[in-house]
């Protein structure tokens, strides 16, 4: 909320801010072209909620105002299921599931993909 309240500062009357935030729902893994399983991520929800209430206050204080919002999913790649566990291991709030983790040690198709969904949001400055 502080960022925004700095940002707003900064930019000219009518300027555009973009706002890009995971969704964190149904963050799929997929190996090859079959679907192992999804990301646990009730803790980062919580976090995700507090990012928002953020973006909302600054929007009822007339700061910005909403214009545009789309989603995308967007997919992160690895080589292996190796690449794509060392890189799960440095998350905070994400969490694989024993199944999840269990099913990618012994997928054998490439690539590996974490599939997640984005949101953009694009606000004027009031």
């Amino acid at each position: 909320m502080h960022v925004l309240r700095q940002t707003h500062r900064a930019l000219r009357p009518d300027a555009a801010l973009l706002d890009i935030h995971p969704l964190g729902i149904d963050f799929a893994v997929r190996s090859g072209p079959r679907g192992l399983g999804f990301v646990d991520t009730r803790k980062f929800a919580r976090v995700l909620a507090a990012m928002n209430d953020g973006v909302n206050t600054v929007v009822d204080e007339g700061l910005y105002e909403e214009t545009r919002t789309i989603r995308r999913h967007v997919i992160e790649r690895f080589d292996a299921a190796s690449e794509a566990l060392g890189e799960a291991s440095t998350w905070e709030h994400l969490r694989f599931p024993l199944l999840l983790r269990w099913r990618l040690r012994r997928a054998r198709e490439a690539p590996v993909e974490f599939v997640d969904t984005i949101r953009y949001r694009l606000f004027r400055r009031r």
